[in-house]
């Protein structure tokens, strides 16, 4: 149990750290003219009258060209450089907590169960479905906002999911369940035909599960703003996607931060932060939690630390 409690920890941890890093840079770049999507009250809502069932394939484009810009601006260095050192980090300790995380996992029925339907949050089909009940009650409710909800998330998992594709048939690195060496072995650019044949072996970096899963997400987040909770039970949904991933020995930990931007990067992208209703949200104030551990001689700590 306690290892259980400790793979969640490190898993949650991976969650914060890549998400708010992200979301801090993301506060401090300028709006960017190439995308169509704006976060104005009176600008979001002439934007929803426009609306088209095709718009989830025909802005995918623009989205690249704007995640592109976005990646190269230099205030993006310190977040480039915090998730390769995540990821190099748990690269040392994939294997054993891999190790660790199985053992349990074929013992307990319970997480065993519980992680096989966790992992059903970041399946593709699941997600396409919560876009469908959007859009069908923005429909039948004329319901703009849930209407242009069901519209981003389609829109949100095709990006993610066909920008990770290409991430993972360049890195080729094998999942642990397929693993021939501690940690996996990279086999870079495998060809299409040996990529098709045995999957596992090279689809493990990043995860597209947790991508797709956190952009998502973001956008449910980002068109509604007055609803607190969102945050507060994706983000723990998001850490328990991440640790049963592993349990079932699809991906490692070093796969995770990364994943965790890219989706939270594309969520906000296809749909930028609203103003709240009823609330100041003109001033100029960020709020941002970093959660990092500590080592101790026999124990490790998580602290907490707060800025705003």
């Amino acid at each position: 149990m306690i290892k259980s409690l400790t793979g969640i920890l490190i898993i949650l941890l991976l969650c914060w750290r890549s998400t708010f890093s992200a979301a801090l840079v993301y506060q401090l770049m300028p709006n960017d003219s190439t995308n169509s999507k704006v976060d104005t009250c009176n600008q979001q809502t002439d934007h929803q009258e426009k609306i088209t069932w095709h718009q989830m394939i025909t802005d995918i484009p623009s989205d690249y060209i704007s995640f592109f810009k976005r990646t190269v601006d230099k205030k993006m260095m310190q977040t480039y450089l915090g998730i390769a050192a995540l990821t190099g980090s748990l690269m040392f300790v994939d294997q054993k907590g891999w190790t660790a995380q199985r053992k349990l996992f074929l013992k307990s029925s319970l997480d065993h169960r519980t992680s096989n339907f966790i992992v059903n949050i970041g399946n593709g089909t699941y997600q396409f479905i919560s876009a469908a009940v959007f859009a069908t009650a923005g429909l039948i409710l004329h319901d703009k906002t849930a209407l242009q909800t069901g519209s981003n998330i389609s829109e949100a998992v095709l990006a993610t999911g066909i920008f990770v594709q290409i991430l993972k048939r360049i890195s080729g690195r094998e999942s642990p369940i397929a693993s021939s060496e501690k940690g996996g072995d990279w086999a870079f650019m495998p060809s299409i035909k040996e990529y098709q044949k045995d999957q596992p072996r090279y689809y493990s970096f990043p995860s597209g599960h947790l991508a797709t899963a956190t952009a998502v997400l973001t956008v449910i987040a980002n068109n509604y703003p007055d609803q607190k909770w969102i945050r507060p039970i994706g983000y723990p949904l998001l850490g328990l996607l991440g640790f049963s991933l592993i349990n079932k020995g699809m991906h490692w930990y070093s796969d995770l931060p990364l994943a965790y931007f890219l989706g939270y990067t594309f969520g906000n992208i296809i749909a930028p932060p609203r103003i709240e209703k009823n609330s100041e949200k003109n001033k100029a104030s960020f709020t941002s939690i970093t959660v990092f551990p500590s080592l101790g001689n026999n124990d490790m700590h998580l602290n907490l630390l707060v800025t705003f």
